[in-house]
């Protein structure tokens, strides 16, 4: 996926043009080599200069949703730094129904640029001939991806019938071995922690190492793939993990145990309780050969065994889980780990399990903070969670809402020590009390706190001189990540996991430095500034009244950049975006007499134990000598700065908090004022 710019200027008399080249997973497809060659060629002969190239590789044309080459070319047609759009042949524009098709083909048109295509003329032609043609061509390549599908799935379903692995990362604890049709192993394929492959001679020995997304070549038609027992290391993993269920352990507890041994998940992370639900539900384990558990075919789901059910188009690409009559099983196809009775133990202990806590966790609402809450301790955000006492017969039920830490949620103690449970209706509207307070203070209605909003970024700023640089030291971050977690040997696990975190922190401040600046080069709207203002504000009244859906959360996350839980000392503060207040602050912040501000607290799980119950001690800090942030850089300005919102970084105020059993309120030991401003860079978990 990659747009460049052509720099050389375009000759006289030549029209400039962007060529779109793609390439799917299918590897008879013309290479984007060859087509870059054709449209080169047939762009001279007919009087076009390529200017620019869009690139979408190993992606497929059914959908623009997942093309953001293709995303890129269509908004920057706008400009008007090119008239024309050359294509090798239409279905490398798109293999969407003609209706998606048509609609981008509309939006060029209107923005002045003409759709080409090097081997079929019509696609350019105006009238009834034109568009006939491109709609019965469309249809055609459309159908075609359609019935590539249906046959696709229905070999899926011969493989499986067959007792073959149809061809998917192996449960973890198995390797896929290719058989030759004279019976022979031709080489098997194990997948490493984090997604690395390594091919396998007969022997079992190493003979070449595949990266992740590098394509392995595909056996022959005549060859057949099956599932054979990994290494026994991992063997013992799953066996350990169905006798702990057995024991009366839950998914979290054992993802915690297998955290604190160093044992790295299949995709060479922690381990999470959804990994070890997943694992323990697979049949796989006890010798079953069990296909279509879940889908997210883009066309065709079985139905019966048969592959004719045709998806709606709201569902294409989602996954979604499949009732288990429409299971395909195969028994004693796999090698079995735990006998079947063990298994079926297994499900018993989960069920109960799932019994006594009303359901098995799936989400079925959201919170209204689950967006900004982060936890301080381990980087992971906050869940909601609902909590039912008094189940004992003869006593009232009350079910009461709490927020607590997704990282000791899903994987244990082992990522997170300190449990926390903070009342989800007393921090909620805590929150909303405060908010309501600062954005109306001092105004004398909503109009006039609009306006407020409106001048705090009526300036304007120039883009990041620094944004090459930036963009080069993700790509570098990027690097050093997979540098680190590639063939790690799960014993030095612990010993990385700091740098992780510490690159990855980085990595997000840049990435925020990025899309500021981003926007600052754009500048901005005042009109459609004041349509979000309007809206934002207006619907604050509607989050007092109660509401509470999706639209509820991106309100208040317009006016919250986080909320940060310590759960070690029960504190913790809110990080406001500065943009919505007067420029003196907030009011209800001069509670103690002074002016003055501390620097951004560290992550505290950078910090050591012994450092971490008391907050560090504030650094008085000079006008000329603002403090740091997270990364090290100089934050934005002092308490009460103004910033410019949606032009550079947006400068936040901090108001610091406790919590108990009775409620939530303001941190009075907090030192001076209870708000900063600093750029955002919150620690993220591994």
């Amino acid at each position: 996926m990659i747009d460049a710019a052509i720099n050389s200027p375009t000759a006289i008399g030549l029209k400039p043009a962007a060529m779109y080249v793609r390439r799917s997973t299918d590897r008879q497809e013309q290479s984007l080599g060859d087509q870059r060659k054709e449209i080169i060629r047939w762009a001279e002969e007919n009087g076009f200069e390529v200017v620019r190239e869009f690139v979408d590789d190993a992606l497929s044309g059914t959908t623009a949703k997942r093309r953001p080459g293709f995303q890129r070319m269509i908004k920057e047609a706008e400009k008007g730094e090119f008239v024309a759009v050359i294509v090798w042949n239409s279905d490398r524009f798109s293999r969407g129904d003609v209706t998606e098709t048509e609609h981008f083909r509309y939006l060029l048109r209107e923005a002045g640029v003409t759709v080409h295509s090097v081997t079929e003329e019509y696609v350019a032609k105006d009238g009834i001939d034109g568009d006939v043609l491109r709609a019965v061509k469309q249809f055609q390549n459309r159908q075609f991806s359609v019935s590539l599908s249906q046959n696709t799935l229905r070999g899926q379903v011969s493989s499986v019938l067959k007792s073959n692995d149809p061809g998917r990362m192996p449960p973890f604890g198995y390797d896929r071995q290719i058989i030759a049709p004279d019976g022979t192993v031709q080489y098997t394929v194990r997948f490493r922690p984090g997604g690395d492959r390594e091919m396998r001679d007969r022997d079992g020995n190493v003979v070449t190492i595949f990266a992740k997304g590098q394509s392995l070549q595909k056996p022959g038609k005549e060859c057949n793939a099956r599932l054979v027992l990994s290494d026994e290391s991992r063997v013992a993993v799953i066996r350990d993990i169905y006798r702990w269920c057995v024991e009366g352990l839950g998914f979290k507890q054992i993802a915690d145990r297998l955290n604190r041994q160093g044992i790295m998940s299949p995709r060479g992370r922690l381990w999470q309780h959804t990994t070890i639900r997943e694992l323990v539900k697979n049949p796989a384990y006890y010798g079953a050969l069990t296909w279509n558990r879940r889908t997210m075919g883009k066309f065709y789901e079985l139905r019966g065994g048969r592959a004719d059910k045709l998806k709606p188009t709201a569902r294409s690409g989602t996954v979604e889980h499949v009732v288990r009559a429409e299971w395909i099983t195969i028994p004693n196809a796999v090698p079995a780990i735990v006998d079947e009775v063990t298994w079926n133990k297994a499900q018993a202990a989960a069920l109960v399990r799932a019994e006594r806590s009303d359901g098995t966790g799936k989400q079925v609402s959201r919170w209204l903070l689950s967006s900004v809450l982060k936890c301080g301790c381990c980087g992971s955000a906050y869940w909601g969670l609902n909590k039912t006492k008094g189940k004992k017969a003869g006593n009232k039920v009350i079910t009461k809402g709490y927020y607590v830490c997704a990282g000791r949620c899903r994987c244990g103690k082992s990522v997170c020590p300190w449990p926390a449970h903070l009342g989800a209706a007393d921090l909620e509207a805590w929150v909303l009390g405060e908010l309501r307070e600062m954005v109306m203070r001092d105004t004398k209605g909503m109009d006039d706190a609009i306006e407020r909003f409106i001048e705090s970024v009526r300036g304007t700023q120039q883009g990041d001189d620094d944004l090459p640089r930036h963009r080069m030291e993700i790509q570098q971050i990027e690097r050093q990540v997979n540098a680190l977690v590639s063939g790690v040997d799960p014993e030095n696990v612990a010993l990385i996991n700091g740098k992780l975190t510490s690159l990855r922190q980085r990595k997000e401040f840049l990435q925020q430095q990025v899309r500021m600046a981003e926007a600052s080069s754009e500048g901005f709207d005042e009109k459609a500034l004041r349509r979000f203002a309007t809206e934002r504000i207006g619907l604050l009244h509607e989050l007092m009244a109660g509401r509470r859906d999706e639209k509820a959360r991106q309100v208040l996350a317009s006016f919250v950049d986080e909320i940060v839980i310590e759960p070690e000392t029960k504190t913790g503060y809110m990080a406001i975006n500065a943009g919505f207040f007067a420029d003196g602050g907030p009011g209800g912040i001069d509670d103690q007499a002074g002016v003055g501000s501390e620097p951004a607290p560290a992550p505290a799980h950078a910090r050591t134990s012994a450092n971490r119950a008391k907050p560090p001690a504030p650094t008085p800090q000079k006008p000329n000598n603002p403090p740091l942030g997270r990364d090290g850089s100089q934050v934005a300005g002092i308490a009460g700065a103004r910033s410019d919102l949606c032009l550079r970084p947006p400068g936040r105020r901090l108001r610091r908090f406790r919590w108990s059993s009775t409620g939530v309120e303001i941190d009075r030991g907090a030192r001076g004022r209870q708000f900063e401003t600093h750029h955002r860079s919150a620690p993220t978990p591994i």
